[in-house]
C-alpha cells in the first residue's frame, strides 16, 4: 500500500473500533428540574450541510439520511410509528416493510395512455430522501443536583420530508428514531466531512454529542401541547424560540450566588 492508502485504512479501522462516549447516568432522585423540548436542524444552514451532503455516497462519507435508511434496512436501527398525527411521541416499533409503507407518498392522478386510465403516482421513501432537509431532535434538559450541572440528553430524532405542492411547502414525518445505544452504534461508525481538517475524523454520533450543529427550538412542553408555530407567526416564531432557550440558561444562572 502507498502511505496515503495506509493512512486511510488506519483511519477506517480506528473508526470501526470506536466506543460510544458514555452518557451521564440519570438518577431520578437527583433531577430537581427538567424540561423537554423539540428543536429543528435545517440542513440548508451552512453548519448543517454536513448532514445533507454528499448526495451520492462515497467510500468514506454518506449523508445522515442514507446512514439512517441503511441502518433501518439492515435491522440495526428500529424506527417507531407516528400514530394519529401525534408527532411528539414514539409508539409502536416499525418493521422494515411497515417503515417503507409509512414513507410512501401517493401523488396526483395522471393519465396513463397504455392503461387508458388515471393512475396515482406513488413515491417510496428512498426516492424522497433528497427531500429530507430538516431533522427534529427531541431532548431533555435537566439539572442534576448531585453533579450541580445543567445537562442535556437527546431522546429521539426524526427525519422531516419537505416537499412543494401547488406552490406550497408541506412537511411529513415518517417516523421517530430513538437515540439509544442501538442507533448511536450505527452513527458512531459513519464519518462526517470536516471542512476544516480532513485529518480530524468526526462521526455523526460525535456531532450530536458535541452539539456541532445549528438549530432552533420549535416546541417546549406546555399545557396546551402546542408548537410555537401554532401561536406565533413570522419573526415572532424565532423570538419565542430564543426566549425558551434563554429561559433555560437563566434557570441555571439563578441557582448560583456570587
Amino acid at each position: 500500500d502507498t502511505p496515503m492508502n495506509s493512512i486511510m485504512a488506519s483511519q477506517r479501522q480506528t473508526i470501526s473500533n470506536k466506543r460510544l462516549a458514555p452518557q451521564p447516568t440519570i438518577q431520578e432522585a437527583n433531577v430537581m428540574w427538567k424540561k423537554t423540548i423539540i428543536r429543528q436542524i435545517d440542513f440548508r444552514q451552512k453548519l448543517n450541510q454536513v448532514f445533507y451532503f454528499p448526495q451520492k455516497p462515497t467510500e468514506d462519507w454518506k449523508n445522515l439520511v442514507t446512514v439512517l435508511y441503511e441502518g433501518i434496512q439492515n435491522g440495526d436501527i428500529t424506527p417507531y410509528k407516528v400514530k394519529d398525527d401525534d408527532l411528539d411521541n414514539m409508539t409502536d416499533p416499525l418493521t422494515v416493510e411497515e417503515f417503507e409503507k409509512e414513507g410512501k407518498k401517493t401523488g396526483e392522478s395522471i393519465w396513463n395512455d397504455s392503461l387508458k386510465d388515471y393512475v396515482s403516482e406513488v413515491t417510496v421513501f428512498k426516492d424522497r430522501m433528497p427531500n429530507v432537509t430538516r431533522l427534529k431532535v427531541k431532548e431533555d434538559w435537566y439539572f442534576d443536583r448531585n453533579l450541580s450541572q445543567l445537562l442535556v440528553r437527546i431522546i429521539a430524532i426524526a427525519p422531516v420530508i419537505v416537499e412543494e405542492s401547488n406552490g406550497e411547502l408541506s412537511e411529513s414525518q415518517p417516523c421517530w428514531i430513538p437515540y439509544d445505544e442501538q442507533t448511536r452504534s450505527v452513527l458512531a461508525k459513519a464519518f462526517v466531512f470536516n471542512r476544516n481538517n480532513g485529518a480530524s475524523r468526526l462521526t455523526y454520533d460525535e456531532i450530536f454529542q458535541k452539539r456541532i450543529f445549528d438549530s432552533y427550538i420549535i416546541k417546549e412542553e406546555n399545557v396546551y401541547d402546542r408548537y410555537i408555530s401554532e401561536y406565533a407567526d413570522g419573526v415572532d416564531v424565532l423570538l419565542e424560540s430564543d426566549r425558551i432557550k434563554q429561559s433555560i440558561m437563566d434557570f441555571e444562572q439563578s441557582l448560583w450566588q456570587y
